[in-house]
């Protein structure tokens, strides 16, 4: 063999070698008597022993199951056979087999082998909480913007790239990532969301890496797996992701990087196979010239940006989504259909919805569950949405006969202050009443107003002054 071939043979097998450290399943590269020539980094974490010490192990010490030796001498090519692995503490895992046969001269001369998880039954029910209720279909609305949204997300579904998803509270950013999810590669696998802005920053890190046993006081016997984790060849998708502490961006960027992670108390670097998407309703730009978000991650988060339109640059959408809500609601609650008299759906038509779908949702569910008869006036209304509009009606319209007509955004503008201007006690009043006099109450109530807590408190003070 001349030094040409033999220097062509180490650059063929670092290829080799580099091309399998990317894949993120375990793989063993056997001969036919079952020794291993090769282990990839992921193979590490599943037997809990180095590459160098998996080398020349037999499939017999790290497989519970003879018949894939019988199968890599056969040159058999097999795909999801079942065995079990014996990890570095003796304990057994179930797992799926793939095996592709290696042949030199026609003759057998070992293979290569992939492993994937297996879930059970006990697992299959513990991930029920992590599948998706939703689908392009369920956002609703046919605007030039929501078109548009829809299309962009479809042709980047099957991408592995990461999503940010910008837009207003309750524009239905989380139901955008599940249709992401649900169109993507990844479909067969866990969807999993965590909101980091309503777990504790003392909590945040652990429920998002995980954490080893005595990792902590009060920590779990044995450890728990981390978001990251439960979301193996799926999806995380990371809510509200303008709430998550500095040093906590730190160490996830660490991980988009590396695509590696280490639980909490632990040293052992678990491979990370998920695709993340992320969505906020703040401004992360003005974040990052304050310092409080990190620049390079806001860069690994934006590989591909896409904006939710609030409810208010949408109107035309505003008809179908209340003709699809009303029957929603009716049929759920055994309440019979409703109209809307044309100065109602004038009231919703100039209403500025800061609350967005979500606040829309709310105000239908419960006007068809008060509302007695089958016709929806402007005294239907929660004060809210009805402003200073008289309760003087004229004709109505059956919804699905109601020609939508949508006025232009200056009127809009003009109408919106003054109802603000006109309305802003009982706008305030009403709020408290329906989120509560609590303290989280008011939090949810300076949110639904538009408004910081404590502007909510001042206002209120001088309510309570004047009564």
């Amino acid at each position: 063999m001349t030094d040409q071939t033999i220097k062509e043979r180490k650059m063929l097998l670092q290829e080799v070698e580099g091309l399998l450290s990317l894949i993120t399943l375990p793989i063993l590269v056997v001969d036919t008597t079952g020794v291993v020539i090769h282990a990839n980094p992921a193979a590490e974490h599943v037997w809990q022993r180095s590459q160098v010490v998996l080398l020349n192990q037999t499939l017999q010490t790290l497989v519970g199951t003879p018949k894939l030796l019988e199968y890599v001498k056969k040159g058999k090519p097999l795909r999801d056979f079942s065995v079990e692995l014996i990890d570095g503490g003796g304990k057994r895992h179930a797992y799926l087999c793939r095996l592709h046969p290696l042949f030199v001269e026609r003759s057998v001369a070992g293979a290569i082998l992939q492993f994937t998880i297996q879930i059970k039954e006990a697992d299959s029910e513990k991930n029920r909480k992590f599948v998706t209720r939703y689908n392009f279909e369920d956002i609703r609305g046919h605007s030039p913007a929501i078109l548009a949204l829809k299309d962009q997300a479809r042709q980047i579904a099957r991408s592995d790239s990461t999503v940010l998803i910008r837009g207003e509270s309750g524009t239905g950013k989380e139901v955008l990532a599940q249709s992401i999810h649900r169109n993507s590669d990844r479909k067969e696998g866990p969807f999993v969301a965590i909101n980091c802005a309503a777990i504790p920053e003392a909590l945040l890190e652990s429920e998002l890496f995980g954490y080893e046993d005595g990792a902590f006081t009060g920590a779990k016997k044995g450890g728990k797996p981390g978001r990251f984790e439960l979301a193996l060849h799926g999806t995380l998708f990371l809510d509200e992701i303008g709430d998550m502490p500095q040093y906590l961006q730190a160490k996830l960027l660490r991980v988009l990087q590396e695509r590696r992670m280490e639980r909490v108390g632990g040293s052992e670097s678990i491979p990370v196979d998920v695709r993340l998407i992320a969505a906020t309703h703040k401004d992360l730009e003005s974040m990052i010239v304050s310092g409080q978000f990190r620049e390079d991650l806001f860069y690994r988060l934006n590989v591909i940006p896409l904006f939710v339109p609030p409810l208010r640059h949408r109107k035309e959408d505003l008809y179908d989504l209340i003709q699809f809500y009303l029957k929603w609601f009716g049929d759920r609650l055994g309440k019979e259909p409703k109209r809307f008299s044309t100065q109602a759906m004038k009231c919703f038509m100039d209403y500025h919805w800061p609350g967005n779908i979500r606040e829309l949702e709310n105000t239908l569910e419960y006007i068809v569950n008060l509302e007695i008869g089958d016709l929806v006036t402007i005294s239907s209304l929660p004060s809210t949405i009805r402003g200073n509009q008289t309760t003087d009606e004229g004709s109505s319209l059956p919804l699905h006969s109601f020609p939508p007509t949508y006025p232009t955004a200056e009127k809009r503008d003009v109408f919106s202050e003054r109802i603000l201007e006109q309305t802003e006690e009982q706008l305030i009043i009403d709020a408290v009443q329906r989120y509560g006099k609590n303290t989280e109450g008011k939090r949810k109530a300076a949110e639904y107003l538009g408004i910081s807590v404590a502007t909510l408190y001042r206002r209120l003070q001088k309510i309570n002054r004047k009564g």
